[in-house]
């Protein structure tokens, strides 16, 4: 072969390799300076569909104001929520932000940041129904959203086992529009869900407290375990964010008076 084909064969080579790395590296860049947020899309008011399909919520506003202060892109990404840990484990999401709320289990298998809201939960009941407390749902069907606190605690404790059934749902609108129709007894769930939810949808229902096992310590977001580092910033910008008064700006505009913890 011609010694300048040779040499043109390789200059080629080698501006390929150069091209293929540039790329590569620009790609890589911009993949670290993405955040992608997992949730659920259909827990209001906390991230949720609105009427044009657009992913909104209260836990979307914080992260947008997050990544501002960060210099991050945010990517808002719907995922299963039965699936939360795995697309967190697997990198396919940086954190799990969407009314997450603290248990013990969640803090041994993810990093976790400090509570930012308090939550509680609570029984739904259709307004003339004979229920008015706890005791009076033994032996009942009780809807719950699939993966969530509540479920969980059903399902380990003695107050659980009394029940008649326990009925999962993708979304909690779902759960309420079945315990209209009478398929459920009551639902339990998120106490700033449930509100929001039926002052949005103008439902009457009655509300009582719930008492299985110990409360959350409050809304979490959750990281791959062992990524202190992300956790860390993501915590000095809510910080920044609520000294600055955005965080109560925030909780106003999505629950009519702050809510956040101090």
């Amino acid at each position: 072969m011609n010694k300048k084909i040779i040499i043109a064969l390789v200059i080629v080579i080698i501006l390929v390799l150069v091209v293929g790395i540039y790329f590569n590296l620009n790609n890589q860049k911009e993949q670290e300076n993405i955040l992608v947020l997992g949730m659920d899309d259909s827990f209001p008011p906390m991230g949720f569909r609105n009427e044009n399909n657009e992913l909104v919520g209260f836990d979307i506003d914080l992260a947008q104001e997050v990544c501002n202060k960060l210099g991050l892109q945010l990517k808002v990404q719907p995922i299963s929520w039965a699936a939360k840990e795995q697309e967190l484990d697997s990198g396919n999401i940086d954190c799990i932000w969407n009314g997450f709320g603290y248990t013990e289990e969640r803090d041994e298998a993810m990093t976790l940041s400090k509570p930012y809201i308090k939550d509680k939960s609570m029984f739904v009941v259709k307004t003339d129904s004979d229920y008015s407390k706890q005791e009076d749902l033994i032996g009942k069907k009780i809807g719950v959203q699939s993966g969530s606190i509540q479920e969980r605690r059903l399902s380990e404790s003695e107050f659980g086992k009394s029940v008649g059934e326990v009925i999962g749902y993708t979304d909690y609108l779902t759960a309420l529009m079945d315990l209209e129709t009478g398929n459920v007894d009551a639902v339990y769930m998120s106490e700033i869900s449930g509100n929001y939810i039926m002052n949005q949808q103008g439902k009457e229902f009655n509300t009582f407290d719930a008492s299985i096992g110990e409360e959350s310590k409050g809304m979490v977001i959750a990281f791959k375990k062992g990524n202190i580092e992300l956790k860390d910033k993501v915590e000095q910008a809510i910080e920044e964010i609520r000294q600055e008064g955005k965080l109560s700006e925030i909780s106003i505009k999505w629950f009519g008076k702050d809510i956040t913890n101090n």
